[in-house]
């Protein structure tokens, strides 16, 4: 196998971080699977996985839905079992050659974020394909994967590619409310021990990007403003900031 650099994962994105809202039934069927392990089939939660063509599990839908956040939550509860597993972002995928599908459906759980990144490319296509055909004959690996668009989007060009991800399960992330994208930022800001008001939080979400990575992208720096004046995140500070745009 041709194995990547250790990844770093975002240790703030969890499942207990994860702003569910509609898509509470995917977080928890996600949850309950990795806190399986290589288990997982003795569960009748899961029989419908085990009964697929492909013990696959897709998430799709547009950019901020939580994708990523879904994807480092399952890895860190695997790591925290002592699950083997891998992860992979294939928007890094020029920075590899396809062979590195080889050998990972020897693995407990494949973990591949933003497949739609491949879309288009005929030899990581037909590689892609070639790793499913291995997980379905070798029955040991769960595929989880991620994507923007869905499995028979003509994007991907393979029609046998399109055909293999429609055999999993595949579920669809529903956006977030306006009160839901405030709790997210209510506990980000919680997590790092920043200070604010209810006003403020309500100014950021009605005067920024509402783009859930936006928004944290717009806290990250406010966090380090309010470290930088020693003062509590407010909203003359957010304006001050949103100036720079």
């Amino acid at each position: 196998m041709q194995l990547p650099l250790a990844v770093s994962l975002p240790d703030d994105e969890t499942f207990s971080s994860f702003e569910a809202g509609e898509n509470s039934g995917l977080a928890d069927f996600l949850s309950a699977l990795s806190q399986s392990g290589s288990r997982w089939r003795d569960n009748t939660a899961f029989s419908s996985l085990d009964n697929s063509p492909l013990a696959g599990v897709g998430i799709t839908g547009a950019a901020g839905r939580g994708k990523s956040h879904l994807l480092y939550a399952v890895c860190h509860q695997l790591a925290f079992h002592q699950t083997r597993h891998i992860y992979l972002n294939l928007r890094e995928y020029a920075d590899w050659t396809p062979v590195i599908f080889d050998g990972l459906e020897r693995l407990p759980y494949v973990c591949l974020d933003n497949i739609d990144a491949i879309a288009g490319i005929d030899e990581w296509e037909e590689a892609l394909f070639h790793f499913i055909n291995r997980v379905v004959d070798n029955h040991t690996s769960i595929f989880i994967w991620t994507s923007s668009i869905g499995p028979n989007h003509p994007a991907f060009k393979l029609p046998d590619l399109r055909s293999r991800l429609s055999w999993g399960i595949t579920w669809q992330l529903a956006g977030l409310t306006d009160n839901e994208r405030l709790n997210v930022l209510k506990k980000r800001a919680a997590q790092r021990g920043m200070r604010f008001s209810e006003q403020a939080l309500a100014f950021l979400l009605t005067h920024c990007d509402r783009d859930l990575p936006a928004l944290l992208a717009m806290l990250d720096r406010l966090d380090t403003r309010s470290l930088q004046e020693q003062k509590k995140l407010s909203v003359a500070m957010i304006k001050r900031e949103l100036e720079k745009e």
